[in-house]
């Protein structure tokens, strides 16, 4: 019964039920008022037509038609319907009050009727024909769901039945692939094996007689498996160790190397044997050795390398203190040759010092003055008096004597200032380092060349930045740049920019140089407060 339910919703049944007079058609609903099946009652055979139109056939299992009605009879409706090819099999019973008569039944009978019920017609007897009428559709529906599922499948399996012939014929062409496959692959495998052997003959070889320090260790225990002879040389332990999980290996910060983490050239230390400390860079990686997780930690020793890297250093700095101590010597010895020449001719000649020639002697003195005091501007223990200073504010109040300067000289001077937060300056150091590098700037310039000045903030920074429009700054030059005494002027004591770069440095600010044949243009950039700097 749950079946029937289901197939009838599924497929819901419906009865037409056909009479001009709408006191029939409650009578019918009442009669025949089912949960199995929906009664649609239609007043004409227009209507009846016209719902046959919209609605699909399969779904009615029995027509009920009244003979007499205006405009189409039953007999009519009948004949019209019984065309339509999706109707032909629709169960159709006659029900009148009026046309009795045998020519009227057998007229029935003729267009198609299967019944030809007189009223009044007794409930029962119609609702048991209806019913009847309603399993007979149901079971067709049924029979016609299984014939078309039963063509379905059959559908399919011939269709199964020819890929299944196409999946051996493949299947076949599989196997014979296969074997070619199977020979190629064993011939391949044995190459293979052939040069696995090879290939851990090299790798003992290189690990054996590798300049690293090479140790394999299980894991996660880090107990030493293997170690190469460079290990036992550089560490001072051999074959002792194996087996044991002594860890030799430590971080800059005394940690213990971890067992769960592959690295990279991380700089470590170990103990020898004899308890030197050694610095090396260790690289380790996972491996698996006959199915076993280990752990391959390679270490090159940089002890000695370091030691030459803080020796070259150190001769480095040397070398820089000789060249400074030389360009100083250059830069004093011709004043204080010239003061010693006049003195030296007055002593000779017994004469009096002639006051025309003092203020040669004293601008001499103060040449060599200025130099020990720009000297000494570069140190960077010099005490710097940092205060929260606007940097447009010193600019401003720089920018009359940069302007007065450049007209002076038949040049121009265009700047622009965004707003920029407080910053740690020393007023004085930023007046220096802005006069020095904008007369460069000036210095460097042909006549109607333009000096550019502007501020601006850069995400954690205040970035000043300073652009001539001269010839550019040749590339050999440039490492040379901040570096005492270095200048291509033809007068200078070349410890201006030298300056700038320590004032800079005094600031932690970073000082940028872009050069091409239409100008040179530098950058300094001030850290803001709580910046990463």
């Amino acid at each position: 019964m749950q079946a029937r339910k289901g197939f009838e919703m599924e497929h819901q049944v419906k009865i037409l039920a056909v009479d001009d007079r709408y006191e029939n058609l409650l009578a019918l609903s009442s009669i025949l008022a089912s949960s199995h099946y929906e009664v649609i009652c239609l007043q004409s055979g227009e209507e009846v037509l016209r719902y046959l139109l919209k609605e699909p056939a399969d779904h009615i299992a029995v027509i009920l038609m009244d003979v007499q009605m205006p405009g189409l009879s039953g007999f009519e409706t009948v004949e019209l319907i019984k065309q339509r090819k999706a109707c032909q099999d629709i169960p159709i019973i006659f029900l009148t009050a009026l046309s009795t008569s045998i020519e009227h039944v057998l007229k029935g009978y003729h267009v198609g009727s299967i019944d030809y019920l007189f009223k009044p017609v007794h409930p029962e007897m119609l609702r048991k024909k209806v019913d009847a009428f309603v399993n007979m559709h149901l079971n067709h529906q049924k029979i016609k769901a299984q014939s078309e599922l039963l063509h379905k499948r059959t559908l399919d399996l011939e269709e199964t039945n020819r890929k299944l012939a196409e999946a051996d014929e493949k299947l076949k062409q599989q196997n014979v692939l296969l074997e070619q496959w199977v020979e190629e692959r064993t011939s391949e495998l044995v190459d293979a094996h052939e040069k696995l052997l090879k290939s851990q003959e090299h790798f003992k070889k290189m690990f054996m007689l590798s300049p690293s320090l090479m140790a394999i260790r299980r894991l996660p225990d880090l107990t030493y498996l293997e170690i190469n002879e460079s290990w036992k040389q550089y560490t001072g332990y051999g074959d002792e160790i194996l087996g044991t999980t002594l860890n030799l290996l430590r971080t800059e910060q005394g940690d213990y190397v971890s067992s769960d983490e592959v690295i990279h050239n991380c700089k470590v230390k170990y103990e020898t044997k004899s308890k030197e400390v050694r610095t090396a860079l260790l690289s380790t990686e996972i491996i698996d050795i006959e199915n076993e997780s280990c752990m391959l930690q390679v270490a090159v020793d940089i002890t000695e390398s370091l030691r030459f890297e803080t020796e070259m250093a150190r001769l480095a700095q040397l070398n820089l203190v000789g060249e400074m101590a030389a360009g100083i010597a250059h830069e004093i010895r011709n004043p204080m040759t010239t003061i010693r020449g006049f003195l030296q001719l007055f002593r000779e000649n017994d004469r009096n010092m002639q006051k025309q020639y003092i203020p040669i002697m004293l601008e001499e003195l103060d040449r060599a003055n200025e130099i020990i005091t720009e000297y000494l501007s570069l140190a960077k223990n010099k005490q710097s008096h940092q205060q929260a200073e606007n940097i447009n504010r010193i600019i401003e109040m720089l920018l009359p004597l940069i302007q007065a300067e450049a007209v002076m000289s038949g040049k121009h001077v265009h700047y622009e200032f965004a707003p920029c937060p407080d910053i740690q300056l020393d007023d004085k150091e930023m007046r220096q380092l802005i006069l020095n590098m904008c007369m460069n700037g000036l210095e460097a310039m042909h006549v109607g060349g333009r000096l550019h000045l502007q501020t601006y903030q850069e995400q954690d920074h205040v970035v000043l930045l300073i652009g001539d429009e001269g010839t550019g700054i040749d590339e050999h030059h440039l490492e040379k740049l901040g570096r005492p005494f270095f200048t291509t002027k033809d007068e200078g004591t070349g410890l201006g920019l030298a300056i700038c770069y320590s004032i800079a440095a005094r600031h932690q600010a970073s000082i940028e140089v872009q050069t091409s044949s239409s100008g040179t243009t530098f950058y300094i950039r001030f850290p803001l407060p709580n910046s990463p700097e």
